[in-house]
């Protein structure tokens, strides 16, 4: 077992207690429906829409900690963390299953740390109870609406699992289907126009199938809250990377050890230490999203996760590989400072807005909209800490040394990629204009 010197003290707040985070009070009153989050690209959960600005999945005990003990400089390329809700699994004579949101109060008001002060003005005035939260959609939903002109009420999609497993989506209107190219066609053709990314129909009903099956309905079950980070994007074209040349934790048994190293080996994971999970673009010229899954990612050479990624940036202006090389950059820097730390299984998230304003069928004629996706920019999140651990985290027994190198050499051949795509297109930076 190797043992490093701990980080500096500000720099990795202590974890609270589980009992810290118990519900005192769940609110009945005022329950949330839940719905799948549409955006959904990958991942074995379900992430759900809390409200506009807040998604929730079911809570794991180590990512939770891992969310509340994260490092300050880290935060910025994680979502915020914002509370714990109760959520009931509920079937109704007709055989329509659901999940609804109990928001609970705590003696914790969200946030990663009790030490950490926010300014005036910041996302900490949205760090409150979940409870809260439910207070907030209809004002953040007005707010928007009055800043973009785009009526957030306009197209609404409803998701119901029936007993024969069989998924109801009821909308609306149509807006931007979504295409999933996957290998059984009959299965893609079903999915088309739902307004849902594939993916996250998926998980839904694999979700609910689950809970309707271990445990009754009466039962809570404790979900996390999290920032929805596609909420500042109209049409957000997001790529989900599985980071790093190893998947398996410290924990993992036997058997799923050798599966996981297994499908590392034979994946892109163990030759540059990244693979694709899941990747939505959103075509103006057409008005739908092309969506790839994680068993494409699986198949793909090195050339082939390129030209993925050249597929990914195909809708984005110039300006956007430069800035997610800045900010690549400056998270691998981050990184390699951060000692005993590893991100085993971990994802992240590259976003940027798809909708250029440019034309197509959904071309914006609004000046300042335009502007404003533009000014929307990148954004670039880690996600998924079940399975991460750092010296001193819940008592860990095994203690690793330095940083995570094989998350750091899936960021450099990311960045390398990326440097290829900029030089072969001729995409300048506008700061070096």
């Amino acid at each position: 077992m190797c043992l490093d010197e701990p980080c500096a003290e500000e720099e990795r707040p202590r974890s609270k207690s589980m009992e810290d985070y118990e519900c005192l009070d769940v609110d009945y009153s005022r329950a949330v429906p839940l719905e799948p989050f549409i955006h959904q690209v990958g991942g074995h959960s379900s992430m759900m829409r809390f409200d506009e600005h807040t998604v929730c999945k079911p809570m794991i005990s180590r990512e939770h900690h891992f969310y509340l003990s994260l490092p300050k400089n880290l935060r910025k390329f994680s979502p915020e963390y914002r509370g714990v809700i109760q959520v009931s699994f509920q079937e109704d004579k007709d055989g329509f299953i659901r999940l609804v949101a109990h928001p609970c109060e705590t003696n914790h008001s969200g946030g990663h740390s009790e030490s950490d002060s926010s300014p005036a003005g910041s996302a900490e005035e949205d760090n409150v109870s979940s409870a809260s939260s439910v207070h907030r959609t209809k004002r953040r939903r007005r707010r928007k609406e009055k800043e973009t002109g785009i009526n957030t009420n306009e197209i609404t999609h409803r998701v119901r699992l029936l007993r024969t497993g069989s998924i109801e989506v009821q909308s609306n209107g149509t807006g931007p289907f979504l295409v999933d190219l996957v290998e059984n066609k009959e299965e893609a053709e079903s999915l088309k126009g739902l307004g849902h990314n594939p993916w996250s129909l998926r998980c839904h009903k694999k979700q609910l199938a689950e809970m309707r099956k271990t445990a009754p309905n009466s039962k809570l079950h404790k979900f996390i809250l999290l920032e929805n980070v596609t909420s500042q994007f109209v049409y957000p074209c997001i790529l989900d990377l599985k980071m790093g040349t190893r998947q398996h934790g410290d924990d993992a048994t036997e058997e799923k050890r050798n599966r996981q190293m297994e499908k590392c080996a034979s994946t892109t994971s163990a030759s540059i230490g990244v693979r694709v999970c899941g990747m939505q673009v959103y075509k103006a010229e057409t008005g739908h999203f092309l969506c790839r899954n994680k068993y494409y990612g699986r198949k793909l050479t090195e050339d082939g996760f390129k030209h993925t990624l050249q597929q990914f940036l195909d809708n984005g202006q110039d300006v956007v590989a430069p800035k997610i090389i800045a900010q690549l950059q400056e998270l691998k820097s981050i990184l390699e400072k951060h000692q005993t730390y590893r991100f085993y299984s971990s994802s992240l998230l590259i976003i940027y807005e798809g909708n250029n304003c440019w034309g197509g069928a959904n071309r914006v004629e609004n000046e300042d909209l335009c502007a404003s996706h533009r000014a929307a920019g990148v954004a670039v999140k880690m996600i998924d800490f079940a399975h991460s651990t750092y010296k001193g985290f819940r008592g860990d027994r095994t203690v690793h040394q330095g940083p995570d190198k094989g998350y750091i050499f899936g960021l450099e051949n990311l960045l390398r990629v990326f440097h290829e795509i900029v030089e072969e297109r001729g995409i300048v930076d506008e700061h070096d204009t």
